[in-house]
């Protein structure tokens, strides 16, 4: 059918199921084929394929596209119309590759630009023969010494140059077989089996393998295994149920003790469902009935566990570093089936929120058991957006109350990884981590950068912020006002000279929990530097704050001196009051009022208030 010179090196499968994925890609590798196969769910990801859009900016161009029919967001019809629209439509051919035999859906491809439609055969081996054969229409690459396809599978005869076949049973006493005339290069496998006539059967099924070459070791018994480990290391178990030494489910779990990684393929006389589950949960990875056994069916089975068990040891790798991350990190797994109000969570998680001491599952709502109730608005709205599409992750910091009465801090944080055909959200997963000391931290530093470190007052930087808050006020409300007080300690250089620094600052902390005890509940008193302080007013007329002031210079007036240094006796201050003025340009020009009122102050003597002042009438005596 391809009549082009070049062999195709690129084909783009396109397919939504995983399985028929990885049994197509499995049928490219048994059949030899070498083209690299590419991979993406829907008709609209292979649209963006050939057009070369993000993520697919530098693949190859495909010399064949094989295509689903039943696929979401854009089926096989779908994009075979739309591949009609571009350029490439008579530069690449499609090939159907799908399960239905109605004549209506060929029919409906050919119609509308498939070049070809092929059934895919539920039997692994014709699946290979069918791939070959796509191999030779279209020009394919195969690996060299490729059988050619076989027309007629049920005509498959033992092809005896793949003999792997072993030698008689020994005598006396010796229990397993070896391959004979193998050289060891095929696929090791350990058939324990007590019966040579159903032993000979398996050997001639393997032997009628066309796609792989078998080197069977045989004992015929259970405790005959450890020797044969000895000296085989099997990819694959074939393990009969009815033995000298073990029976039924008991054989298959015992077996298992020494096949961990290995699968077990169960070979039994015994065909009945129920039962056949029941080996499977023991730990085989498939079931087959004697006297059924066909050499394509167990061929298949010997692939297909060999396959499993190559994935389930990468998914175990997956889940054991993903595991000792978690652990690492110290984060808690949950995994919330949206669409059944069902979360699996860690034993980690059950640590964090101290609902449970192990894994386990329950409704989501568990979270409303902990969760603070200030803190469930924000969490609920962050889920939300990200359960409509509205984000692309979810993460929401709360705290939680455990049921010992504890209060922790949670970071939250996860992702929808499935949704439905009307994007509604089916299965998100996420992680939970204890972010307490983090937020300790935080309000440390906050407070740090907030607050002076000496006294225990605002800064100049939180005092200001606060003052601009006032003037917003006022601007909101006509006829609010505000009182500012700029005071400090008179005569200070005198303390910290003849009694030092050291002392000089325990009058500082003295001097601000003494007006700080002066004032009223949200009142401010902050510490600008040195010894300046500040104090604001909030809603305070301009008498009401020369009120405040008084209170406060007679309050420092009656400190007591402090043990720890009994000669630093008169500590007073000196208060300058202003007030807020809407026709102020910014809190300077209030500080500047009450600057200049402080300095009046010190000018007539200290140890007294002035009121608005306005002018240095004096230099004021020096310290």
């Amino acid at each position: 059918m391809n009549e082009t010179a070049e062999p195709v090196t690129d084909v783009l499968l396109v397919e939504d199921e995983p399985a028929d994925v990885h049994l197509t890609r499995m049928a490219f590798e048994e059949a030899g084929v070498t083209a690299r196969l590419h991979h993406v769910n829907d008709g609209r990801e292979a649209l963006r394929f050939l057009a070369g859009e993000p993520p697919y900016d530098e693949a190859p161009q495909p010399g064949l596209i094989l295509l689903d029919l039943n696929m979401p967001h854009m089926g096989g019809l779908e994009f075979l119309q739309r591949l009609r629209e571009t350029d490439q439509a008579e530069e690449v051919p499609v090939v159907v590759l799908s399960t239905s035999d109605l004549e209506r859906d060929i029919q409906a491809s050919h119609q509308n630009g498939a070049a070809d439609y092929l059934v895919k055969p539920l039997d692994m081996e014709q699946f290979c023969d069918r791939v070959q054969q796509l191999a030779q229409d279209w020009n394919l690459p195969l690996e060299k010494n490729t059988p050619p396809p076989i027309p007629d599978p049920a005509a498959d005869a033992p092809t005896e140059n793949r003999d792997a076949s072993s030698k008689a049973p020994r005598e006396d006493g010796d229990h397993a077989t070896s391959p004979a005339g193998s050289g060891g290069d095929g696929v090791p496998v350990l058939l324990v089996e007590d019966e040579p006539g159903d032993a000979d059967l398996v050997r001639f099924g393997l032997r009628g393998s066309a796609r792989e070459h078998f080197d069977v070791t045989r004992v015929d018994r259970l405790s005959a295994v450890p020797q044969a480990l000895d000296e085989v290391s099997p990819a694959v178990v074939l393990l009969d149920l009815s033995l000298p030494d073990s029976t039924g489910l008991d054989t298959v779990r015992a077996a298992r003790e020494w096949f961990r990684d290995t699968p077990i393929i169960v070979l039994t006389g015994y065909d009945d469902e129920d039962f056949a589950l029941r080996t499977l949960e023991a730990g085989a990875a498939d079931y087959l009935v004697k006297g059924r056994i066909e050499t394509s069916t167990l061929g298949r089975a010997i692939r297909y566990a060999r396959s499993r068990a190559s994935l389930e040891g990468r998914v175990r790798e997956s889940e054991a570093r993903m595991a000792a991350a978690l652990e690492g990190a110290h984060l808690g797994l949950w995994d919330w089936r949206v669409d059944r109000d069902s979360m699996y969570y860690d034993r980690r998680w059950g640590e964090l929120t101290g609902l449970a001491d192990a894994e386990g599952y329950g409704p989501v709502a568990l979270w409303d058991r902990v969760l603070h109730p200030e803190d469930r608005e924000r969490r609920d709205t962050a889920l939300q957006r990200h359960l409509k599409g509205e984000t692309s992750r979810y993460s929401a910091e709360f705290r939680v109350r455990h049921p010992s009465g504890s209060e922790a801090w949670l970071l939250d944080a996860g992702q929808v990884i499935e949704r439905d055909r009307d994007q509604h959200a089916r299965r998100m997963v996420g992680v939970v981590q204890d972010i307490t000391e983090h937020k300790r931290m935080e309000q440390r530093l906050e407070t740090l950068a907030r607050t002076d470190p000496l006294t225990g007052l605002a800064n100049r930087r939180l005092f200001m912020d606060e003052l601009e808050r006032e003037y917003a006020r006022m601007r909101r409300e006509p006829g609010y006002a505000a009182g500012l007080l700029m005071l400090d300690i008179d005569h200070f250089k005198r303390f910290n000279d003849r009694y030092g620094h050291e002392t000089g600052d325990q009058v500082l902390v003295e001097f601000a929990d003494c007006i700080a005890s002066a004032l009223r509940a949200g009142d401010r008193a902050a510490r600008l530097g040195g010894e300046e302080f500040a104090i604001l007013l909030h809603g305070a007329s301009l008498g009401e704050a020369g009120h405040t002031a008084e209170r406060v210079r007679a309050r420092v007036e009656a400190m007591e001196p402090q043990p720890d240094r009994p000669n630093t006796t008169g500590v007073t201050t000196s208060i300058g009051v202003t007030i807020l003025r809407a026709d102020d340009r910014g809190a300077d020009d209030a500080l500047r009022r009450a600057d200049d009122a402080l300095y009046a102050a010190k000018s007539r003597g200290r140890n007294c208030v002035v009121v608005n002042g306005s002018a240095r009438e004096e230099e004021p005596p020096k310290d």
